[in-house]
């Protein structure tokens, strides 16, 4: 077990001094130098003080900040998917996951926060908890750890599937919060995607609300109008449950009739059987690198981590 008399020995800074930088003493009146010196070498060494080995022996509580469970509020796939994949990401490590509120100060020792947040809700966040892992924000946090998902890199490497389609549509849902918009980014990107194939017609893209019956009510409507495109980008899985159920009594084959290309960033639906194309944007090697990433930053890493992941294109048959 490494002690502060180790670090002692590798900087030579007393041991009482380091202990001080360690806890964040701002009394103490050592270089920015010395400081980096003592940080790096205790992570190198993989010191871990005894409050936090205590603390890491117990149950670890871990707050999950995603408001975008109001638009699917019975769906908590993203709590599924930690609770998972923590055997695999931390073997023997106890991890509480707990559902964070916006505007809430809560118990937790570290935070994922997921999607675009205001800079006013990352100062609240850090009134929890200075231990937070930043998860496809749009942005790059110096003070913490973050995870891209490369979705420029994502649509490039989707367009194959489509580019060769006659026409191309898109059915997409919005969902309006308090001082917010989720999906307008993503329906954005899409029809920027199709103006560039140069295949853009205004009655082949339908945008309606994040749900399958509105996904079914657009998809219908095409439909009725004789306005089905041989292609159709679907901006969520949920509204594309919607869109195969109308295809389906419709007596429309998806991947014959009509090919899908579906966007999924978090999985709110088993999709029912089909062929399409789903640009999965939380491939599981995400969810494990998220844990670990935040369970290093609770051992005594002080570095901060940006990685970037390229969502994979998976074919339905």
């Amino acid at each position: 077990m490494v002690t502060l008399k180790d670090i002692s020995k590798r900087t030579g800074v007393s041991a009482t001094t380091i202990s001080r930088v360690l806890n964040n003493d701002e009394t103490i009146a050592v270089s920015e130098e010395t400081k980096r010196a003592i940080f790096e070498t205790a992570y190198e060494l993989g010191y871990i003080s005894p409050r936090r080995r205590k603390k890491l022996g117990n149950t670890l509580r871990i707050g999950v900040a995603d408001w975008k469970v109001i638009v699917n509020p019975e769906q908590d796939e993203n709590l599924n998917a930690l609770k998972f994949f923590s055997e695999t990401a931390a073997p023997g490590q106890k991890i509480e996951y707990v559902r964070m509120e916006p505007g809430e100060i809560a118990d937790v020792d570290g935070i994922f926060a997921f999607g675009e947040l205001t800079p006013d809700e990352i100062s609240l966040l850090r009134k929890s908890t200075r231990y937070i892992t930043f998860i496809n924000g749009g942005m790059r946090n110096e003070d913490s750890d973050c995870i891209q998902v490369n979705l420029d890199l994502a649509w490039e490497r989707a367009l194959p599937y489509i580019a060769g389609a006659d026409s191309v549509g898109y059915i997409g849902g919005y969902f309006q919060g308090d001082g917010y918009t989720i999906g307008l980014k993503r329906n954005e990107h899409a029809l920027s995607l199709i103006k560039k194939l140069g295949k853009y017609q205004p009655s082949q893209v339908k945008t309606g609300d994040f749900t399958q019956a509105a996904g079914c009510r657009m998809m219908q409507e095409m439909i009725a109008q004789e306005s089905v495109p041989a292609a159709l980008i679907i901006g969520s899985d949920i509204v594309a449950a919607g869109v195969l159920q109308a295809l389906r009594e419709a007596g429309i084959t998806s991947g014959k009739d009509v090919r899908l290309l579906i966007y999924q960033d978090i999985q709110s639906t088993q999709l029912p059987a089909g062929q399409y194309a789903i640009m999965k944007a939380y491939p599981n090697i995400l969810w494990k690198k998220a844990i670990q990433m935040l369970l290093e930053q609770l051992q005594g890493r002080t570095e901060t981590i940006t990685t970037v992941i390229t969502p994979k294109l998976l074919i339905q048959d």
